[in-house]
């Protein structure tokens, strides 16, 4: 069944007619089954004009109908889709037929939009199933290069020694800028010295925001100007986003002594494919290190994050089997080489190593009952309870999760292109410090318990990708029959039983030698469509893909102003000025004026009367 094509009202019957013997009934139905909704007239003028760009003919002008529209079209309204279905049509058949019909029309526009961008970079680098393996690929060995230099630093003590708390502040931005020097290649020993002038040098980099860099425009094509410029150091390229009309922001990082100003000006004044970049200078991070409220120290929400903790660091180092022993390397090779300690032989990550002890909660429940407990416990003040020993292994988690895989729990947030970025280790939340005259309530630790569990969890669904069974509704393409597609739509029928193979021009005798055939020599033509099924489906997969927004409903005029006169002058400006009445010739028509009020009755037609009837 359509619901997409010009023919709308043939698809779900003929409209017309009513019920045999109660002709007026159906008007009764309608308002009984529609909501109570009204569609203006500009809306089904927009409406028609979406019919009518996928009528037949005009199939080559749906695909790009997503690249020229800022906004995806108007989805019909109940009442307007009833218009279109036969009178007869029950309750329950229109609500069936209303869903089928939702359903296809945003199947029409997810493929819609697709097939608008599948050819930028952007969206290749997001969805193409070469381009993900690539990128997966650079991302594990970033991880992994990152879990190197965090345990160098947890071998030398380092990690250890930190406690995320306000009052370290100065000391965790030092193990922050040791962790990026040791990126960047650098051979620091130990923690790098505050006063060091070759600190920032180490560590720091200058940088430039691109904001309208058109979604067309290739990596490369940008990366041939930018790269230009002495200093250049990465380049980091956002989505393109619907608020920009599509347009990709970028940020472009040079070492710390590049002279970025002068290089913002001369891009500036360049123009790439008839565009402008827009370059600003990007100005350093105002605060790295930032805090969460005091009552993350209590020892009761410090158990709750170490849960948190704990499977997150689960489930990402089993994501990208950073604890999982390579094939091509064995323990006797090299038991000196740090990354196979890091690795650990095939064990589990160390830092969780008995870390069920700490996450089981002791109370004294038999005492307590047994000395009646108070039932206003959960609303009476306490001071904050701090367990060190607690906290130290929490942090060593935090920590991991931060610098490896640039999760900062705290506020929940995942930096993904943070490798890309100009701060390596940006931004890191920690514990404000612990106030020894705070007074909190059972019921307040709760609350903040439950609200950042509530952030941490949204994050960590964000990750996930809907199932083959998710997204049936949203039209995958099937492999099989695509492949199927193909061979149908290369093989050529010549009469006599005998079939040719467009590919090449070979003719073979019965059809099936040329699904063989094309099987067997044109196996890249296959393989191209198979990976066009996996390039949709990821995108679909996606819950975050990027679409076409619904255009905004119009704003409701703002409430006139009330007049705060007395209630005397209120009436005065109500009544209405008299217009002057004129005279009865100017009333009557006999010559033009603007001050005579129109009159009210209509001319009465006396052409059908028979007065001969009348006056006989």
């Amino acid at each position: 069944m359509s619901y997409g094509g010009g023919g709308m009202k043939r698809a779900f019957g003929g409209g017309g007619g009513g019920f045999p013997g109660h002709e007026n009934n159906h008007h009764f139905k309608r308002q009984r089954i529609a909501p109570p909704r009204d569609f203006d007239d500009d809306d089904l003028k927009q409406q028609q004009r979406v019919i009518e760009d996928r009528s037949p003919g005009k199939e080559e002008d749906g695909a790009s109908s997503a690249a020229r529209g800022h906004f995806r079209p108007a989805m019909m309204s109940f009442k307007t889709f009833l218009n279109n279905q036969d009178d007869n049509i029950t309750d329950e058949e229109a609500l069936l037929e209303f869903n089928k019909y939702k359903k296809e029309f945003n199947r029409q526009q997810l493929n819609e939009f697709f097939v608008a961008h599948k050819d930028e970079e952007w969206m290749q680098d997001k969805y193409h199933p070469d381009n993900c393996q690539l990128k997966k690929a650079a991302t594990k060995e970033a991880i992994e290069k990152r879990l190197e230099v965090f345990m160098e630093l947890h071998t030398e003590g380092i990690i250890d020694q930190s406690r995320l708390e306000k009052k370290n502040s100065e000391k965790i931005e030092i193990l922050l800028d040791t962790f990026v020097a040791r990126l960047e290649g650098s051979d620091v020993v130990g923690l790098l010295d505050p006063d060091d002038q070759e600190r920032e040098s180490l560590c720091k980099t200058t940088s430039l925001q691109l904001r309208t860099i058109p979604p067309t425009l290739k990596r490369e094509e940008l990366l041939s100007l930018l790269t230009k410029y002495p200093g250049y150091l990465r380049l980091s390229l956002s989505d393109p986003s619907p608020e920009t009309r599509w347009k990709r922001r970028g940020l472009v990082t040079y070492k710390r002594e590049a002279k970025i100003k002068e290089i913002c000006f001369n891009l500036s004044t360049q123009r790439i494919k008839d565009s402008e970049l827009s370059p600003v200078v990007n100005k350093d991070l105002s605060q790295r290190i930032r805090t969460v409220s005091g009552l993350a120290n209590d020892k009761s929400v410090v158990r709750c994050c170490l849960q948190l903790a704990n499977r997150l660091v689960t489930q990402l180092d089993k994501q990208w089997g950073l604890w999982d022993t390579p094939e091509n390397i064995k323990q006797e090779d090299d038991v000196n080489n740090p990354m196979l300690q890091a690795i650990g032989g095939g064990v589990n990550n160390p830092l969780l190593e008995n870390i069920a002890e700490y996450l089981v909660e002791e109370m004294s429940a038999e005492e307590e009952e047994l000395l009646g407990s108070d039932s206003n416990t959960a609303s009476s003040f306490k001071a904050i309870e701090c367990d060190d020993e607690l906290t130290s292994r929490l942090d060593k988690l935090i920590l991991y999760l931060r610098l490896v895989h640039s999760v900062d729990l705290y506020n929940a947030a995942f930096y993904a292109t943070e490798e890309e970025r100009p701060n390596r280790c940006g931004i890191f939340h920690v514990r404000d410090n612990v106030n020894a005259d705070l007074k909190v309530t059972e019921n307040e630790l709760a609350d903040y318990k439950e609200e950042i569990g509530r952030k941490v969890k949204a994050m960590a669904d964000s990750w996930k990708v809907l199932s083959d069974d998710e997204i049936q509704e949203l039209g995958p393409k099937n492999e099989t029959e695509a492949v199927e597609i193909l061979i149908q739509s290369h093989t050529e029928d010549l009469g006599n039983n005998k079939h040719l193979c467009s590919l090449c021009g070979k003719k073979f005798k019965g059809e099936e030698f040329v699904k063989k055939h094309i099987a067997n020599k044109h196996e890249e033509k296959l393989e191209a469509v198979k990976k066009e099924v996996l390039f949709y489906n990821n995108y679909i997969k996606d819950p975050k893909r990027p679409a076409l927004p619904e255009k905004p409903k119009p704003k409701a005029p703002p409430p006139k102003p009330v007049s705060k006169a007395p209630v005397k002058e209120r009436i005065k400006e109500n009544i209405p000025v008299s217009k002057p009445r004129g005279s009865i010739k100017d009333r009557l028509g006999f010559k033009n004026v603007t001050s005579a009020y129109k009159d009210p009755r209509t001319i009465v037609d006396y052409s059908d009367v028979e007065f001969s009837d009348i006056f006989s």
